[in-house]
């Protein structure tokens, strides 16, 4: 195999296995196993979606690569949930240690797509589509649905600022589908090349957030409202062009 087809079989490799992990990960990963993954039998419920969706979203079954990724996906779960701390920075490094994962395995294990169920009668161009739209698929699961965490955790420091200040359950889940909102729009935007839609969205959301700050009674809740919605959007903003860098890749 020549450096550059070996090259490519890497990135199709990375990219094919970071959409499965993502996938596993967040939307197949239900609150109450992300909260208890502590437990041991809850953890391996969510190995074995892990590997299963590995399974599924490369076409065949790889032995080396599926096992790896089962094995030190388990222990960097079980590490973070007994010895973590619920914040950004363990957060970030817990993604950050998946990621270096599913790249060594890439590297050391490069899949042979022409075995895959799905890929294996595609063309060459056909391919590079789905996995250009695959790459932008983990993107907007990165800034639309991982990007709940990372704010959350992001802004924890100045929501304990405030004196008696703490989500309701209900206000919680309202407050992450109003943040799941309005990155929605700028990801997409950026995707299919609007700058100025998005612009417009971030403009939108910024007059909003200055009108809550100027009538606001209580100042740092409405400052920490504020902060909230540019951490939200900027988080949107950077992943979803990251993602189209990736994506043009193919």
């Amino acid at each position: 195999m020549t450096d550059a087809m070996n090259a490519a079989a890497i990135l199709q490799t990375f990219t094919v296995l970071l959409f499965a992990h993502l996938l596993g990960d967040f939307p197949l990963q239900p609150e109450r196993i992300a909260i208890r993954k502590g437990q041991i039998p809850i953890l391996s419920i969510h190995i074995a979606i892990i590997a299963g969706t590995a399974v599924v979203v490369l076409g065949f079954f790889a032995p080396a690569i599926i096992a790896t990724i089962a094995v030190t996906h388990f222990c960097i779960d079980l590490f973070k949930s007994r010895k973590g701390t619920f914040n950004l920075a363990w957060f970030l490094a817990d993604q950050a240690a998946h990621i270096v994962v599913v790249a060594a395995v890439s590297i050391l294990w490069p899949a042979d797509l022409s075995r895959s169920l799905i890929y294996s009668h595609l063309t060459p161009d056909q391919l590079s589509a789905v996995l250009s739209a695959m790459m932008l698929g983990s993107g907007f699961i990165i800034a639309v649905l991982a990007g709940t965490y990372a704010v959350e955790l992001f802004l924890k420091p100045f929501g304990e600022e405030i004196d008696g200040f703490e989500f309701e359950a209900g206000l919680k889940k309202g407050a992450r589908a109003i943040g799941q909102l309005e990155r929605l729009p700028v990801f997409v935007f950026i995707v299919m090349g609007q700058p100025l839609a998005a612009g417009l969205v971030i403009a939108a959301r910024a007059i909003m957030a200055f009108g809550e700050l100027r009538g606001a009674n209580d100042r740092k809740r409405a400052e920490y409202a504020m902060l909230s919605a540019f951490a939200s959007l900027g988080w949107a903003v950077g992943i979803a062009y990251l993602a189209v860098w990736a994506a043009g890749l193919f």
